[in-house]
């Protein structure tokens, strides 16, 4: 027993033992980076040693520890980097969206105060950020916020030749002409003299929606059957092509119903995966449901769903029909209900898409 009751002490103490070890561990690393103390840092390699915005580097060396600022030097642009995979041997971040293009350093520095200095050189290809807007009709304009904007002389739609035409540029700015194109939707791809580069950014062609019901005008069969308000086309402001249908809410009423029938049922086309559409907003955010009717011919279909507006811009919503609207196939009839007194919103490119 004497023996046992030794054995069991002797086992309960490491267990302890064990244990706060691992729980002292868990301190030290609460945040989940490497507990790697910073030292004298040394670069011995960098991969790639030049490369365009957003790329993704990797710098090896000794001493690289505890790093808590990576800058490149020609604009102090800040680089994001991950604190969890930054060892004393090695660190990896990204060439920061405002990196100026050209020869110039990135100096690093350490919780202690200690800094390492790497040349690297930003090369100048075209990165776009932002687009407004991303829907277009042959001759729409396109603004493209992002960098190095400036020195593209090509922009196409990705998987074709189709060329959109440079109106203006800048640094940080493009604004492009859409050209006219069989394809339903597209990234563009901006040459410059370091290459090629492709955007994250999705355009959708309107003239390829597979059910349109708004774009310039109401699109056959698609008609005005809207109450409380008028509902009519207004070039004050558009998202694309010549006209935006604005929904003028009565102000003296409330619950106004932008009604879009249709005049005879509509199927939608089997290839449609999104309803999408853009609204402006009025002064302050408004509350709209959306309410979407169809099947009637067969087994009636009534969807209901609140969407918010946000006041003074344009906002784009995309919806996945089958979410959206689970077993509607053939369409009747669109509404768009103002929660409350009338106000003016503007709505433009109501369509189903690919």
């Amino acid at each position: 027993m004497k023996n046992n009751f030794s054995n069991i002490s002797i086992c309960s103490a490491f267990f302890v033992a064990m244990l706060a070890l691992a729980l002292n561990g868990c301190k030290k690393d609460s945040d989940g980076s490497p507990d790697v103390k910073p030292g004298d840092p040394v670069a011995t390699a960098l991969s790639p040693d030049s490369a365009g915005v957003n790329t993704l580097l990797t710098l090896q060396g000794t001493g690289l520890g505890d790093m808590r600022s990576i800058v490149f030097d020609k604009n102090n642009a800040n680089a994001t980097f991950y604190s969890t995979l930054n060892t004393g041997s090695a660190i990896i971040f990204r060439v920061p969206d405002t990196a100026v293009r050209g020869q110039q350093n990135i100096v690093l520095t350490n919780s202690a105060g200690k800094t390492l200095t790497v040349p690297f050189k930003v090369l100048p290809f075209g990165v776009v950020s932002s687009a407004f807007p991303t829907d277009f009709e042959p001759g729409s304009l396109v603004t493209l916020t992002g960098n190095n904007l400036d020195v593209v002389t090509k922009v196409v739609l990705s998987g074709t030749t189709d060329q959109a035409t440079i109106v203006s540029q800048s640094l940080m700015q493009m604004v492009i002409k859409m050209p006219a194109s069989s394809v339903a939707k597209a990234t563009l791809v901006l040459t410059s003299s370091a290459g090629d580069k492709g955007t994250t950014i999705e355009f959708v062609n309107v003239a390829k929606a597979t059910l349109p019901l708004f774009t310039n005008d109401y699109v056959n069969p698609a008609q005005n059957w809207g109450w409380g308000g008028t509902y009519n086309p207004s070039s004050d402001y558009i998202v694309s092509g010549s006209a935006s249908l604005k929904a003028a809410y009565d102000p003296n009423g409330s619950w106004g119903g932008l009604q879009i029938g249709m005049g005879t049922e509509t199927p939608i086309p089997s290839e449609t995966k999104y309803f999408t559409f853009w609204a402006k907003g009025a002064d302050a955010d408004q509350v709209i449901t959306l309410d979407i009717q169809g099947n009637k011919s067969t087994t009636p279909i009534e969807v209901k769903k609140n969407f918010t507006v946000p006041a003074n811009k344009w906002t784009y919503f995309k919806y996945d029909i089958g979410t959206l609207m689970p077993g509607i196939n053939a369409l009747n009839i669109i509404v768009f209900q103002i929660n409350g007194a009338g106000k003016t919103i503007y709505y433009d490119n109501i369509m189903f898409t690919k």
